[in-house]
This record gives structure tokens, sequence and C-alpha cells, in this order.
């Protein structure tokens, strides 16, 4: 008996030398997981009528966030906000981006009711996480007056990243009733 439990411990001795070095214990070190790849320099736009919605998120019954509702269908008088969202610059050697964005609004008569050049989106601070979308720091706050033109309004947003090159356009619009 005392001979077969020593080939038995032998056996698996040699059995654990096969095994994948993951499944053995290393001790208290471990590799650092890859970092996550960065996708493509992207921009969201979001042009909404609940921007506490976006700057001060809260939660539901659920427990939930309730998201800002994009803006369809907006009445004269009311207040119309349009936020960015940058996803995936390019950071520097300090591992901040440089983003900047120009940002233009339209009326239905095509006339330009702003045209802001080369605003700050992201400028020199830390570069968002891959793959994450993030608030930027320029908005447009589009007040509504009753004697506004009726119809659809258009926001424009050409951002470009300053570290990698890359430049992006989007457009969201409403209408005005």
């Amino acid at each position: 008996m005392k001979r077969y439990a020593q080939r038995y411990r032998s056996a698996l001795a040699g059995a654990l030398l096969f095994l994948p070095t993951s499944l053995v214990p290393q001790g208290k070190t471990k590799t650092p997981p890859a970092p996550a790849l960065r996708g493509k320099f992207d921009l969201r736009l979001l042009v909404t009528t609940e921007p506490e919605k976006v700057f001060r998120p809260s939660s539901g019954p659920d427990g939930k966030i309730v998201p800002a509702a994009p803006a369809t269908v907006v009445e004269r008088g009311k207040r119309v906000t349009a936020v960015l969202f940058i996803k995936d610059c390019k950071p520097n050697s300090a591992d901040n981006c440089d983003v900047v964005v120009d940002l233009q609004g339209i009326d239905p008569t095509g006339k330009l009711f702003e045209n802001r050049k080369a605003a700050e989106l992201w400028r020199n601070k830390k570069a968002p996480a891959p793959g994450v979308a993030q608030l930027g720091s320029s908005k447009m706050n589009i007040q509504l007056e009753k004697t506004d033109p009726v119809g659809i309004y258009r926001v424009i947003a050409v951002a470009r990243d300053r570290v990698g090159g890359g430049e992006v356009k989007t457009e969201a619009s409403f209408q005005v009733r």
C-alpha cells in the first residue's frame, strides 16, 4: 500500500508539470493585462431639452441612470442644449488629448445663428479610457424666442484631434413649431 501511494504522488507531481503556467500559482506578482486598444476617433452630438440629465445625472425608480432624450420637436420659447461626447482621441506622450471643435447652428432659413471655430472640446486633458465616450467641454445653448422661424434647425460639429490628426463631422436636427 505504501508503494501505491508513492507512485500516485509521483504521477500527480508529473501531471502538474504539464499544466499551463496560468493554472499554477506564481506568487503575488501578476502580469498586468494588456491595455485596451483605442478605436477610431469619434464624436457624438446630443441636442436635448433636458441638459440637467447630462450634467447632473440621477437614477430613476429602478436605480438606473435616466438618459437625456434627444430633442425632436421643440416649442418656441424653449431652450435647447447641444452637447458633444468624444471617444478614442489619441493621447500625446503625457497621456493628454487635444481636441477642438467647430460648431455651427443653422435656422430653417439657412441663416447661421452660431459659428464658433476651434472651440476647446478636450484640450490638454487626460485621455479618456479607450472605448469610453467622454462629455466634452464645449456646448451650444439655443434659446428659442417666440419670433424665431418655425421649421428644421440644424447643429453641425466638426472635431479635430490635434494629436492623432483625425477629423470627425456629425450633425443633429430638431423641429421648432
